[in-house]
């Protein structure tokens, strides 16, 4: 296996291939805008954005110090299936969106969308999100949402499957693939008032399938939310959002249990985020709009395993408490094209009343993950 660290292997050849697809797509948007100039035709309502991003996540399976620590030694054989901790992601996307009027004097617009992050070494982290929507405003402020979204396969990690123990040992083999597919819906209403305050107030409903060796994960989350974005200004703009969530997830090992003889894990639970942030239109640089968006976020998770903490360690009486920091720094290097410079912070503290377990849970759960990147957008409008 090999223990390789992405500071000494990305560099310089992705930082070449930065610096190429900047190029590329620079020059792109002039001859797209030289032919803009010698044909106008009437446009039909129809965006077409194609995106690419460049991240480098230096976690990519969110594992905690005692981990990280077990996998550059070498250590636990069956457990890690990657070559290196951290990555280098390519995410291409694209979303088409129309819009048009069922209604003569409100808009109503459609969205569809497809976003896959490719790992440059580690590919079995690879996954797809595919999405699409509906918008009616019902005034020029109001509107309703209904959107969708799928995601086929998102690899987690492998674990040692406790049931698969009882029958191969502690063995290489006793570590199994931990995956999932979702489904996930939702619809939104929005309105703004006294000009400068808009509120959203939001429904989610999630379904995780998980694969075979892990189905007593399988789960039904609800979200609740509400989002106040508040403007101060032209220019400054605040916003607050609070969401509920609850998972019900009382599954049962599909490849060793039945729903009757069920005692393995329950990991259902209830979590309470907040989220705060700004949003500034910053002074145009050089002509060019730009703006830095900022969002600190608070999600406090508590897990109600009815088990004994022996039979279900990792749950009973579980809280997680996770901090995050989202920071990005927009520009529009031209009319069409869209650039931004992006940097995200992650941080899980897992705790137990379960005390037996505390330092069981914190192993397992406890993680540091920093991402930092740039995404391009180019917006043809038809």
């Amino acid at each position: 296996m090999k223990n390789i660290k992405s500071k000494y292997y990305f560099f310089p050849i992705k930082l070449s291939l930065i610096l190429l697809t900047l190029i590329l797509l620079g020059s792109t948007d002039i001859v797209f805008s030289q032919e803009s100039k010698k044909k106008k035709k009437k446009k039909i309502g129809l965006v077409l954005k194609v995106g690419l991003a460049m991240t480098y996540d230096n976690n990519i399976l969110k594992y905690s110090d005692k981990y990280l620590d077990r996998f550059m030694k070498g250590q636990d054989e069956g457990r890690f299936h990657i070559d290196t901790y951290d990555d280098l992601i390519i995410n291409p996307s694209i979303e088409g969106i129309y819009t048009f009027n069922i209604f003569k004097k409100v808009k109503t617009r459609i969205n569809a969308s497809i976003s896959p992050k490719f790992y440059s070494v580690n590919g079995v982290k690879n996954w797809y999100n595919w999405g699409i929507g509906f918008q009616q405003y019902i005034t020029k402020k109001a509107s309703i949402k209904i959107l969708y979204s799928f995601i086929p396969e998102f690899y987690v990690r492998h674990f040692r499957d406790e049931q698969w123990i009882d029958v191969v040992g502690y063995v290489p083999e006793a570590f199994t693939p931990y995956a999932f597919s979702k489904d996930n819906f939702g619809i939104y209403a929005q309105n703004t008032f006294f000009k400068r305050t808009r509120v959203r107030l939001s429904l989610y409903h999630a379904r995780y399938y998980h694969n075979k060796s892990y189905t007593e994960y399988d789960s039904k989350d609800w979200l609740y939310g509400i989002n106040i974005y508040q403007g101060i200004g032209k220019k400054f703009r605040v916003d607050f959002a609070y969401q509920f969530v609850t998972s019900d997830a009382k599954g049962y090992d599909a490849s060793v249990e039945t729903p009757e003889t069920t005692n393995g894990p329950d990991a259902t639970f209830e979590e309470d985020r907040f989220t705060f942030g700004f949003y500034w239109n910053l002074p145009k640089l050089k002509k060019r709009r730009n703006n830095l968006d900022v969002d600190f976020a608070m999600l406090y998770r508590y897990y109600s395993s009815p088990h004994s903490p022996l039979i279900d360690p990792l749950h009973v009486g579980r809280v997680d408490k996770n901090y995050r920091v989202f920071v990005t720094y927009n520009i529009n290097v031209t009319k069409p094209l869209k650039l931004s410079l992006f940097y995200n912070w992650f941080m899980r503290d897992t705790d137990t009343k379960a005390k037996i377990n505390s330092i069981y849970v914190s192993n397992e759960k406890d993680y540091r993950q920093d991402r930092i990147g740039f995404k391009l957008v180019y917006s043809f409008k038809m």
